[in-house]
Formats: structure tokens, sequence, C-alpha cells
């Protein structure tokens, strides 16, 4: 719904520019000057670019970096995203552009009709060197492109709080799917008593739905860079949706099986998407305080998931099947403002759709959006989009690195779903709806994380006049790496200190303040790791990322599955210790990266090149 208006505001925005059709405006800002109508004619006023409040912004935000789709240094602009391999597959037709978009008026356009001008558009201007401009004029594309820091349908220029309920909505649906991924968990006993089953069979349900995540973030991924954000969110929600509630129904535990490995492929979606979103509306700077938002609602899914599940699966006066029915609600209310509020926040395809109504407006078929240019066809780029997240895993050292990283450390949190049976009903005698509620002690140190921002964004600001000090446009991806810093040590001595404090001689609060510190570290380490490799692989993000989401998510669900034998086999003690050694080796990269990160980017064929000074 909110798609729509979008449209219909692009249209609108776009039919008044053209002056001679509707009332003359007094002004026009583009990135180039003034432009106002007077005596019949119209006139421009060139603008300082250090007197607005674009510029203010740039000087306080630094260079823009790259989305999943044209760059923004410091805005969309047709000749980088033509440039960035893999992106675009190269081009069938490559343009002469300049350096900054600029306003055309009616001697450009094929119509010819008086007074017509268009902003926000790349091409060759006129020059006296040329000796039949006519010709060249309709010789070349016209290339649509965003007018910069003025042009509100580029989303980084969105009100605060359009962007603000953006993230907040893409960040929820994020948040209903790990929320189905812990809730369902609460039932295992039950569900093993109606279906007569063991409980390795039990699980898989679970187990399939992190698979089905992980995996299905490979496809719709992919799918999102062609046709947009909101029409992979709403089919996929809606699919997740239908395959819980017959997961819900499931007279069988093939059936539940089946139902929830495919809720979780749909559910892939909204849980990467939420990311990209986050990316397409806030520049670098802004995501330093936004991006740990995302996270903490993300993790609080399944941190509170099995809190309402377990005292649903213990009450007497409703079924089992409200862990499901109460995942749908919550789902349902995502929903209802996804479809009616959310706007397209994907620059390439707001690009496509300004390009179409130019071409409408004024019967010129020379204007060209980014995204037209792609010679690859959607089968060619799905291909693409299989095999290269498992070649960056392969190839690359910091993905490789970070993506078993962040794989144990879910690894970790998806053992605790069996773990804290043996944690706390055993070792301390909480009964099962005890036992859920000890789960928000994570949920504590996950909101603690914020505390951090701050202290980064001071370390980000100095990295960022340091680096134009040094006369680069923005600094290294390094600084990404702040937060992993100042949280990893905590996810080893968390462990040890739980493990070795989980028993009845010990009081239960000294493994619940041991779970707030591992929220803390996981939560830090979990945002430092994504932005910093989506900052490192920036024309390749969506294959780092992607890559990333598929091993902690299939290494989740299949932990999932053993994690009570590990803890009946070694014991909570030995479980969790050797949990923590495993974490203590991952401690010192974050550190290490930050030290030697540039260098080994220059080893890498994909990474980001540092920039010059």
């Amino acid at each position: 719904m909110e798609s729509i208006r979008q449209r219909r505001d692009i249209r609108r925005k776009l039919e008044q520019q053209f002056v001679t059709k509707h009332e003359k405006p007094d002004d026009v800002w583009t990135h180039e000057g003034r432009y106002h109508y007077r005596e019949g004619e119209i006139h421009t006023e060139p603008r300082e670019p250090t007197d607005d409040l674009g510029a203010a912004r740039r000087r306080e935000h630094g260079q823009r970096t790259f989305i999943t789709g044209p760059s923004l240094q410091p805005r969309h602009t047709v000749q980088s995203h033509i440039e960035r391999e893999g992106d675009v597959e190269g081009a069938e037709y490559d343009p002469e552009i300049p350096t900054e978009p600029h306003t055309i008026n009616s001697a450009e356009t094929l119509g010819n009709t008086a007074d017509i001008m268009v902003t926000g558009v790349e091409r060759t201007r006129p020059g006296d060197s040329e000796s039949d401009i006519e010709t060249l004029k309709r010789k070349k594309l016209i290339i649509v492109t965003f007018e910069g820091d003025c042009d509100t349908m580029d989303p980084h220029n969105w009100s605060f709080k359009r962007r603000l309920f953006t993230t907040i909505i893409t960040s929820l649906t994020g948040c209903v799917i790990f929320w189905s991924s812990t809730i369902d968990s609460t039932a295992l006993t039950t569900a093993r008593a109606l279906f007569h089953t063991s409980f390795e069979i039990q699980t898989l349900p679970t187990t399939m739905f992190l698979i089905g995540s992980g995996l299905g973030a490979l496809i719709t991924g992919p799918i999102s860079e062609v046709v947009g954000r909101n029409p992979v969110y709403i089919p996929t929600m809606i699919g997740f949706m239908l395959f819980d509630m017959g997961a819900g129904f499931a007279q069988s535990v093939v059936q539940r099986i089946v139902c929830r490995g495919l809720a979780g492929f749909f559910g892939s979606a909204p849980a990467l998407l939420a990311g990209a979103s986050i990316v397409d509306v806030w520049t670098r700077i802004e995501r330093v305080y936004t991006y740990p938002i995302f996270a903490i609602i993300i993790f609080t899914g399944p941190l509170v998931g099995p809190v309402p599940g377990s005292f649903a699966v213990h009450s007497k006066s409703v079924s089992w099947r409200w862990v499901d029915w109460m995942t749908i609600i919550f789902a349902g209310l995502v929903l209802i403002p996804l479809v009616l509020f959310l706007p397209e926040t994907y620059g390439p395809i707001l690009l496509y759709w300004k390009a179409k109504e130019l071409r409408r407006l004024t019967g010129d078929d020379r204007y060209r959006s980014p995204l037209e240019f792609r010679k690859a066809t959607f089968a060619h780029r799905m291909r693409i989009s299989l095999y290269r997240p498992l070649v960056l895993f392969v190839t690359e050292p910091i993905i490789m690195i970070h993506a078993l990283s962040l794989s144990l450390l879910f690894l970790i949190l998806y053992t605790f779903i069996a773990g804290y049976v043996s944690i706390y009903a055993i070792a301390n005698h909480f009964k099962p709806t005890s036992t859920s509620l000890a789960f928000l002690g994570i949920e504590v140190g996950v909101l603690l994380s914020a505390l951090t921002m701050p202290v980064s964004m001071w370390l980000l600001r100095k990295e960022i006049y340091r680096s134009r000090a040094r006369g680069q446009k923005r600094p290294n991806p390094e600084i990404s790496l702040y937060m992993a810093m100042f949280g990893a040590p905590f996810v080893p001595i968390s462990l040890f200190w739980m493990g070795w404090t989980a028993r009845l001689s010990i009081s239960f609060w000294s493994p619940l303040i041991a779970s707030v510190f591992f929220g803390f570290g996981t939560l830090c380490v979990f945002v430092s790791g994504y932005q910093y490799v989506a900052d490192v692989f920036e024309a390749h993000a969506a294959s780092a990322l992607s890559c990333l989401q598929m091993l902690r998510l299939v290494a989740a669900g299949i932990m999932a599955t053993i994690a009570e034998i590990m803890y009946k086999q070694l014991g909570v003690s030995w479980a969790l210790t050797l949990l923590g050694c495993i974490s203590l080796l991952f401690v010192p990269v974050p550190y290490l990266l930050y030290w030697k990160g540039h260098k080994i980017r220059t080893w890498s064929r994909y990474a980001r090149r540092n920039e010059p000074v």
C-alpha cells in the first residue's frame, strides 16, 4: 500500500518539474542550484556547496558508503553503479557521464516542449567541441539518478521519523522469525508424548526451521535486488504465517517437520532483508546507533519467546499449540503496518520507478535507470548468488573467521534451549516456567550492550576526522570493530563462569549474572562482525552476509538437535568449558583485524581496497 503511494509521490514530484503543464514554481532546489520561474522563463542561481544542510551533514557523517545497489559517495551515481563488479555484471551501454547530476531543459528532450525542466539526471553535457549536438543528444541515453542531499526520493534523505519507523518495522519482522525458532522448542516434551517420538526426532522441527532460514537467504536476498524489498517482505511473511499455521494443525511429526522447514525458508527473507533495509536508509555513522537497535530487537525474539511459550505449554486452560498461534498473532500484528505503511527502500527500484515515470511524462524513451543496464538474466544472477557465498567463505579469511565466530555464538545460544534445563531445572530445581524466565538474563545483557554505542560513536568520529586529515574520503572499515573489541572477552568469561557455578552449592544468581555478560558480549560481536563484513565486501555485501546467515543458522539448527546429548554426556561444567575454550580462540580476532586488517584486505580479490592518502 505504501509502495503505491510512494510511486504516486514520485509521479507528483516529477510533474511539478514540468512547469508548462502545472503551476509555475517559485523555486526548485537541485544539486546544481536554485531554479525559479520569472517573466515567462526559467532562471537559475548557483548554490554554494558548503552553505546547505546537506553539506553540513556530509561534514558530520563523512562520505556515504556502498549500499546493495548504487553507491553513495556522497550520493547515488550511475558511474559507480556500472563500474561495480558483481552488481551489474556489465552493461549494454557504456555512457559518458558527468561527475554530478544536472538539470536538463526542453532542448535536450525529444518532445521539445517549451519550459520543461527535469532534475536529477546524468548525461554528457553538450560542449562546443561537438559538431552535431542534436545527433549526439538523440543517440545518448539520459540516465536517471538521485539529485543528492536535497532529493527526498532518496531514502537517505527521508525524515528521521520515517527512517526510524522503517527501521523498527523491518527489525520486528526479523524478531518474529527468531521468536518462532525458540518458542516452538518449549513444546518439545508435550509434542514428544503426543506423537510418541524420541527427543532427537522431536527437535527436528526446530532444526529444519533454522536450516530452512539459513538456506533460504541464498535465494530470497538476490530476489530483493531485482524486484525490491517490499515485494519480498510481504509474500514471505504471509508464507511464513501459513506454514506455521500448518505446523500448528499438524497431526504427525513428519507434517510438523515439513511445515516448520518451509516456514523457516519463507522466514529467511525478513530475517536477512531487515539488515539490508537498515543500510538502505542510514549513513555509516548513523548505523553506529541504528544497527545495534536493530540487533537488540532481533535478539529479543529468541530470548523472550520461551517465556510465553513455556506458560502456554504448562497451562491447563490452553493447548500447547498456542506456541504456534502466538507466533501467528505476533506476525499478523507486524504484517499489518508492513503492508500499509512500509515504504520501498531499495534505491535502484526507486530510480527505476522514476525513469519509468519520466518516459511516460515526456514521451522520451531515452530515460533509463541503472537497474536497466543489467545484461545478466535473473537465472544467471541466481546461479551466482548460490555459489558466490561458498566461494567467499572458502577463499576469504575475513569471511571465514567471522562466519565461524558468529556461528559459534548462535550455536551456543541454541544449545541453551536444551542446556538451560540441565543448568537450572536439574542443577537448581527450577520449574519449567522459571527455566524459561532465565533466558531473560541474556536479554538484559543484550540491552546493556547499548551502553557501548556512545563510546563507539566518539571513536568513529575521531577516525573520520583523522581520515580526512590524511586526505581520505572515508575511514577504513576496521573502525567497525570497536564493539567487538569491547565485548569479545566477555563470551568465554561468561561460559566458564556459568559452567562452574551452575550447582546447588552456589546460588542460581551466579549463572544468571554470567548469562548477562554472555548476552552483552554476543551482541557486541554480532553487530561489529556484520558491519565489518558489509564494509569490507561492500560490492559483494549481500553474498557475504548471506554466507554468514546461512552458516550460523545451519550450525545452530544442527546443534539444537545434539545439545541435550552433549550436556548429558559431558555434564554442564565440561560442556560449557568446551564451548568457552572454543570461543576463547576467537577473542583475539577483532584486535588482530584492527591491527592488520588493512593488509589482509590487500590480499583479497573481493575486499575493499585501502583508500588513497
